[in-house]
């Protein structure tokens, strides 16, 4: 057909095409309504990504905020803080069982505790602040020996003494002091610091022995962030802990070893029951109170050493304890307060993301951008659980530029690695100081174990013992081992083969928790990372014991325990060289040393190595301490220097 011809019409009417033109017509409108509809959409979704106000409202879930209630009043955000209040107050709280309910109708509240949160404290324990009526006093011993080096007491070698040294220097001098063997000759000041603050001491004593210890959580507000909560309380228990600590090393110095012995068991029941508190702090302060109580001395005055008997009852009460905080509890709270943290980021708050900014330099340029908050929450909790579960660390942030200014996600994953580095780096360090209080208390056992075998013997176990040819029987560890309550153990060995003898190799794998350091992750089942120092002038010997008294008058602090760099089975007869020894405390893990071998003084401990001593203390020292200090202490010729007109030498 020509252009110029008609197309013929149809009998009803319509064009032929008609039809047709009308459907293009209707595809090329729902062609356009959809390149509308995609358009605004790319708009829409460019001004959500552009616009750092808009964020996905954070979702409760499992995945996110790990638990689904309690709720807050407004049903839209998880209440951590009634979380962690629910999993630890005990239902005798406000009862006499409680033992610091005892401390805060005697004592009233703690130095750094304000009237409001006092009385909500009060409230929490049953007590009515207004009717408490202290009847009692305890002075913080920092606070005392301050207020003395402020008055000088009129004492002229002590004012010429402070123009000499600097103040701070004289106050740590002062306030180490008292953490030794001590009478009112060395330190008169202290008479009236006994006198007035003895009943308080013996309160704590009463208290620990309570069912229950418990320190009521006290928020100001329904808002406040678990994070920020304030726990004065907690921090007072520290300070009781140097009290009970001053007043030992007073007992021992005077000759009362049961009333030291008090002191110490009531300082560590102190420090395990503040322990299992729900936050880090309890932990730290609870783990702080044991460790001070485990640097006491019970034999470091030469003139009134412990008869076995009172040996024997420390070993007891000290087995005799509570439990340990439990770390799990720690933890699973510590992820508690990260989430709170970050429901309060998805819910607005500038002031936490501002002074998360301060912190935080990765995300100090990007605080204006837009979060996924789920996405956040999310991968805090993947990370939290990488790290506590497989051991696996945290990856390293993403630093492209460009990804992070144009994909919300990107930024998302960044803030939760930048927030699992900011919460769970403490985190570890918690756990690994649970590791070393274990370790503490491992040593401690293991020392007096050493002591009370000097009694029973009349000298240490030798390094091991050896047969008619000279030639290696058995360990100390293995005649130790009635004194670590195993005595079955003990009887099945036989002594009188070596011990790799077909008989004696049945044991090797045999688990004694006391000589395996928790910190050390390469020892296994059966072995052992502690040790003593074998040589012509060390306590130990092989083949023989020797005896205490044989050493000099500055030998209370001489070390007879020591951490190795690598865990040996338990019964092995092997041991560290005093010519390896001398050469100090080797590092794990730097860069500029060689890994420590078999034969080196080295600990699993960060910075520092575990050492058990003649008068019973425990103690840990610098791997990049005075190496001539460190040879002197193995020797047992230690003199300490750090004492300051107007102290009597300890040798006096």
């Amino acid at each position: 057909m020509s252009e110029d011809q008609q197309a013929p019409e149809r009998v009803d009417g319509h064009s032929p095409d008609k039809g047709a033109r009308t459907a293009v017509r209707l595809l090329m409108g729902g062609t356009l309504v959809l390149f509308c509809s995609l358009l605004v959409g790319g708009v829409l979704a460019a001004s959500l990504l552009a616009n750092p106000n808009v964020s996905p409202p954070l979702q409760i879930s499992t995945e996110t905020t790990f638990i689904t209630e309690p709720l807050t009043p407004d049903g839209k955000r998880i209440d951590f803080f009634a979380a962690i209040r629910q999993r630890i107050r005990p239902e005798n709280a406000a009862t006499d069982d409680n033992g610091f309910r005892l401390l805060v109708q005697h004592l009233g509240k703690s130095p750094d505790s304000n009237a409001e949160h006092f009385e909500t404290l009060c409230r929490k324990l049953g007590l009515v602040a207004d009717g408490i009526q202290p009847d009692m006093v305890f002075e913080d011993l920092l606070d005392f020996m301050d207020a003395h080096i402020a008055s000088a007491d009129g004492d002229s070698a002590f004012v010429d003494q402070l123009r000499e040294q600097s103040a701070w220097k004289l106050r740590e001098a002062l306030s180490q002091r008292p953490h030794r063997p001590w009478t009112l000759d060395d330190l008169p000041m202290m008479d009236a610091w006994l006198r007035a603050n003895g009943p308080a001491l013996d309160l704590i004593g009463r208290a620990v022995q309570k069912p229950v210890f418990y320190i009521p959580l006290v928020r100001r507000s329904e808002d406040e962030l678990v994070l920020s909560m304030r726990l004065p309380e907690v921090q007072w228990m520290r300070s009781l802990a140097r009290g009970l600590s001053a007043r030992a090393n007073f007992r021992i110095g005077t000759g009362d070893i049961d009333g030291a012995i008090d002191d110490i068991i009531a300082c560590k029941r102190l420090g395990r029951h503040v322990g299992h508190g729900a936050f880090g702090i309890h932990m730290s302060v609870g783990i702080a109170s044991e460790q001070i109580a485990d640097a006491i001395g019970i034999a470091s005055s030469f003139e009134h050493l412990p008869t076995v008997e009172q040996f024997r009852r420390l070993v007891e009460q000290t087995e005799n304890l509570p439990p340990p905080g439990d770390l799990a509890l720690m933890l699973l709270v510590g992820r508690f307060e990260a989430l709170d943290f970050i429901q309060s980021l998805a819910s607005g708050n500038e002031d936490v993301m501002s002074e998360l900014a301060r912190n935080s330099s990765k995300i100090r340029d990007s605080t204006t951008s837009a979060y996924d908050w789920n996405v956040v929450a999310r991968r805090f909790n993947q990370h939290f659980d990488a790290m506590f579960t497989t051991g696996s660390d945290v990856p390293a942030a993403s630093v492209n530029p460009l990804e992070l200014s144009v994909s919300r996600r990107a930024r998302s994953e960044r803030m939760a690695e930048t927030l699992a580095h900011l919460f769970l780096r403490p985190l570890e360090a918690w756990r690994e100081a649970t590791r070393r209080n274990v370790c503490t208390h491992q040593m401690k056992r293991i020392t007096l174990a050493m002591l009370i075998y000097e009694r029973d013997h009349g000298t240490l176990p030798p390094a091991y013992t050896v047969d008619a040819d000279g030639m290696p029987l058995h360990s100390w560890r293995v005649l130790l081992l009635p004194y670590l309550g195993h005595e079955a153990l003990y009887s099945k060995i036989r002594l009188d083969e070596p011990w790799d003898s077909r008989h004696n190799r049945q044991f090797h794998d045999q688990t004694v928790t006391f000589y395996r350091c928790p910190s050390d992750p390469a020892a296994r089942a059966g072995q052992a990372t502690y040790s003593v120092v074998i040589g012509p002038d060390m306590p130990f010997e092989a083949g023989e014991g020797k005896r205490l008294a044989d050493f000099g008058p500055h030998s209370d602090d001489m070390i007879l325990l020591v951490e190795r760099g690598e865990p040996v089975c338990w019964m092995a007869p092997a041991e560290i060289p005093q010519s390896r020894a001398e050469e100090g405390i080797q590092q794990h893990g730097s860069h500029y040393f060689p890994p420590a071998s078999a034969e080196d003084i080295a600990s699993h401990h960060p910075g520092c190595a575990m050492f058990g001593q003649r008068s019973g203390a425990v103690t840990f020292l610098s791997e990049t301490g005075d190496l001539e200090e460190f040879g002197a202490m193995l020797r047992g010729t230690h003199q300490d220097k750090a004492d300051f007109p107007p102290f009597v030498p300890r040798d006096k």
